[in-house]
Order: C-alpha cells, then sequence, then structure tokens
C-alpha cells in the first residue's frame, strides 16, 4: 500500500509511476469523480481522483492505489434546508448544519435514486450522501 501526507505529494507520485502522458476528461455526473485518460493513442490506462486517493489504472489491467493521509481531522458542515410549519399553510425553510469528521472524500454525482446529489466519505469508510436540492452550503475545515 503507498499512502502519501498531501494530493501535491501524491500527484508528484502518479507523474513518476503513469506510464504516460494525461488529460482531465470532461466530467460525467454518473461517475461523480475526476478521471484523467492516458494520451498515448490506443492506450487504456487513467487515473481516478477519488479524494482520499489517487487510482492509477495500467493499460495490462493492474491499478494500484495512492492513498492521501493528511493527518489531520477534516470536517465537512452540511448546511440541509428543514421546513419548519408556522401558521396554516405558512413554512418557513431553516438550515441545520451537521458536522462530518474525518472526511476522506466528498464527490458529486448521480445517485441511486436518480437526483444529483453529494456523496460524503468519512470515518472507517462510512458514507453520507445529499440530494441537492436539500443542501444550502458545504464548509470545509480542519477543525470544529
Amino acid at each position: 500500500m503507498i499512502k502519501v501526507s498531501s494530493r501535491e505529494e501524491a500527484w508528484r507520485l502518479a507523474d513518476r509511476l503513469f506510464p504516460s502522458d494525461y488529460e482531465l476528461e470532461p466530467l460525467d455526473k454518473k461517475i461523480g469523480h475526476s478521471i484523467y485518460r492516458s494520451t498515448k493513442p490506443g492506450e487504456s490506462a487513467w487515473i481516478s481522483d477519488l479524494g482520499s486517493r489517487l487510482e492509477l489504472n495500467y493499460p495490462n489491467g493492474s491499478s494500484e492505489n495512492i492513498w492521501i493521509e493528511t493527518g489531520m481531522d477534516i470536517v465537512v458542515f452540511i448546511g440541509m434546508y428543514e421546513e419548519q410549519p408556522v401558521f396554516g399553510n405558512l413554512v418557513i425553510k431553516n438550515v441545520r448544519e451537521i458536522p462530518y469528521h474525518h472526511v476522506k472524500g466528498l464527490v458529486h454525482k448521480e445517485l441511486e435514486d436518480g437526483r444529483f446529489g453529494i456523496e460524503i466519505t468519512f470515518g472507517e469508510d462510512r458514507t453520507a450522501s445529499f440530494g441537492c436540492e436539500n443542501v444550502a452550503y458545504i464548509r470545509f475545515s480542519d477543525k470544529e
């Protein structure tokens, strides 16, 4: 297992290990993460940027991961809309902030129910996903 302490270090290592130059593909909503394809004609090789790791997929079908472990508690705060009935049909929207600790990755993707949303990977490979229509804001911090 390859581990590094920063995204910059991970990309420097990927540059040394990957067999050719690469370029960013247009984002596919169904995939939900960035893919960098080999620029060598006919070569099926790519790098998937999965947030907490880079997955290098080589032309021979093998792959390896470069894990990014910053050593700090990355906290993502999600501001979620909540409707609160006030009087009769009158409803106000409040925002409730939910912290997620030890975040390893965050991607925008198409959710299982077909909505476009956000998926967070945190803790011991747990995930949480939200439809974008419920998210007021996303805030990042290295402390609460």
